[in-house]
């Protein structure tokens, strides 16, 4: 894998790991709404994750979650 890859991941986990440790502030302000998050700051925000994506302008690139208290359940 090449370095280059191997930081956008950890900056990806990174981002993925700064969401949960700031679940109860983000919930606070963006309860049910899909948000980008890139280097620990919330980039754009939307209730659609559509929405989300026109806003941003590398969105393979950036760290999206969708902020709830509801245990979100995943179909793979």
């Amino acid at each position: 894998m090449s370095n280059h890859l191997t930081e956008e991941l950890r900056a990806f986990e990174e981002d993925h790991l700064w969401v949960s440790d700031h679940l109860e502030l983000l919930l606070s302000q963006y309860a049910d709404q899909w948000i980008a998050v890139k280097g620990g700051q919330v980039l754009a925000s939307a209730p659609d994750l559509m929405a989300l994506k026109e806003k941003l302008v590398d969105p393979a690139r950036t760290c999206i979650e969708f902020v709830t208290r509801e245990p979100l359940e995943m179909i793979l």
